[in-house]
């Protein structure tokens, strides 16, 4: 009997040390696998936080540099501002109206080149926002890039959208930054290098008046993708002012003795041709 006691205690002490080292061993692997998850989930966060760092450090100057290539499409086409000062007898107001109007499209691949440049090595955590990010800055992109619009005024194909974006880069306090507008007129008269890359941009404000509504659809479009971006990082529209109205086809002008049509365009938005924002 004394025997089979031994030999059962025996058994049991085995089979609790299989137990106990099981346990022990499965514990170990479950805190392991809880720690690497975790460990990821802090990952995920950091570069999230990351990403939103770097969103929200450029989201007022995009927004602004959008908002004034926007206004400045909206007046260029729709408005009477660049007809009147492309041909007034100052030349300093000539050069202003011809002049700014690069400079805002410049100033805005710029702000995108940044952006672009900073949020190249990170794995946004919000998919999904990232996502409706890049597709607004690829419609405004592809407005100036497309091939399937008339006309080659301001069309800029995508590496040349970079290169002007890469010339306006300057560093202010270790961190990129856009061209001034008055360094930006001085690059213009001064380096015939610069001046290279935007010759037929400046050439091409005058194209904008002579060509009528639907010559000037490129710019319409991405007067509108600019909208649509604009309002993706201004919801609430708390930062920028409120007057963000996509251009709209003004309705024809009625003919003595002639019926008024419906315009398939819609009517003008604004509260005057082609005025929201400033010049």
């Amino acid at each position: 009997m004394g025997d089979i006691v031994t030999v059962v205690s025996a058994a049991l002490s085995v089979l609790g040390a299989i137990v106990a080292g099981v346990m022990t061993t499965w514990s170990a692997r479950r805190n392991a696998m809880f720690e690497h998850r975790l460990a990821a989930e802090r990952h995920e966060a950091s570069k999230a936080e990351q990403a939103q760092e770097v969103i929200s450090r450029y989201r007022e100057p995009l927004l602004l540099a959008a908002f004034n290539l926007q206004s400045r499409l909206h007046n260029a086409v729709g408005g009477v501002y660049m007809r009147e000062y492309l041909n007034h007898p100052d030349e300093d107001e000539r050069r202003y109206a011809r002049d700014y109007t690069v400079y805002v499209l410049a100033d805005y691949f710029c702000w995108v080149e940044i952006i672009r440049r900073d949020l190249r090595f990170l794995d946004l955590g919000d998919e999904d926002s990232n996502r409706t990010f890049h597709r607004h800055l690829n419609l405004v992109g592809s407005a100036f890039s497309s091939l399937k619009l008339p006309g080659d005024h301001f069309r800029l194909f995508k590496g040349q959208q970079r290169a002007i974006g890469e010339l306006m880069i300057v560093s202010t306090g270790g961190r990129a930054d856009s061209m001034t507008y008055p360094a930006f007129c001085s690059q213009l008269d001064n380096s015939d290098e610069f001046r290279r890359w935007f010759r037929r941009l400046v050439d091409d404000v005058a194209e904008v008046v002579a060509q009528d509504w639907a010559g000037n659809e490129r710019l319409i479009r991405a007067q509108h993708a600019l909208i649509d971006l604009i309002d993706f990082l201004d919801p609430a529209r708390t930062r920028l002012p409120d007057d963000r109205a996509k251009l709209l086809e003004p309705p024809p002008v009625p003919q003595p003795g002639v019926a008024m049509q419906a315009s398939p365009g819609g009517v003008w938005a604004g509260p005057e041709p082609g005025s929201p924002g400033s010049v």
